[in-house]
């Protein structure tokens, strides 16, 4: 695919357009997407055991999908993963075309495997939440679940999904709670970039500009009393 704009070439393999070689990642992205190459083998395992105390991965995943105002309009999740959300995404009548990108290869992969087999309509791109490969105002919603804390700039991404987003449409972006990302960064090795610096794993509703509107943090996810999860929404000025 070449680009006028830009005057460059992007690789379509497999029906997904490649908007960045993994080879040239850095940072936390480049750590990350080396660890979904294998941890999309166990991701649709690991969410479903994950959600189960917490009334199960539908209910999880609705209580965050509902919060779109679509209208029957194109929608783009980034981070798209192995499709995990497309179920309960498509099922709304207020969905129209679905755009998904990833920063990882392989989840793509079994992403387009996903839909494929259920005969679903979905653009897939790999490519930086902190650079989106759209044009400015391209969509009616934008959403993010799960990454955002490990992000190598969170700022960049939250200001692409506005960009790309069209006037008066809704942007929304869940994540685990601070403590439980912790926990995560602490396991999975994570605690620091490779620039030695702390990762931030705090609710990034700083980082949402003053101009947009609605502007509005829930906890969600809830077990044994504590909230597991936040989902921040706001809405794009008309």
């Amino acid at each position: 695919m070449f680009c006028p704009h830009c005057e460059r070439s992007f690789l379509i393999r497999n029906g997904i357009a490649h908007f960045i070689d993994p080879r040239k990642l850095e940072g936390l992205n480049r750590r990350f997407a080396r660890f979904y190459e294998w941890f999309s083998h166990v991701d649709a395992i690991f969410g479903k055991v994950f959600f189960l105390p917490m009334g199960g991965e539908r209910k999880a995943r609705k209580v965050i999908l509902d919060r779109l105002d679509l209208n029957g309009g194109r929608v783009l999740e980034v981070s798209i993963g192995s499709g995990d959300n497309l179920p309960c995404l498509l099922e709304s009548p207020t969905v129209g075309e679905v755009y998904g990108l990833d920063i990882s290869a392989a989840q793509l992969a079994r992403c387009r495997n996903f839909v494929t087999k259920r005969g679903w309509s979905v653009d897939l791109f790999l490519g930086m939440a902190e650079v989106l490969p759209f044009k400015t105002e391209s969509f009616d919603g934008v959403f993010h679940i799960g990454g955002i804390n490990f992000f190598s700039e969170k700022k960049k991404a939250i200001d692409e999904m506005i960009r790309v987003a069209r006037p008066g449409s809704k942007i929304v972006i869940a994540d685990e709670s601070e403590r439980l990302a912790k926990f995560i960064a602490r396991i999975g090795g994570f605690s620091r970039s490779y620039q030695g610096r702390k990762v931030d794993t705090s609710v990034p509703v700083h980082l949402v500009p003053d101009t947009m509107e609605e502007i509005r943090v829930d906890g969600i996810w809830k077990m044994h009393g504590r909230y597991h999860g936040y989902c921040l929404e706001f809405r794009k000025p008309e």
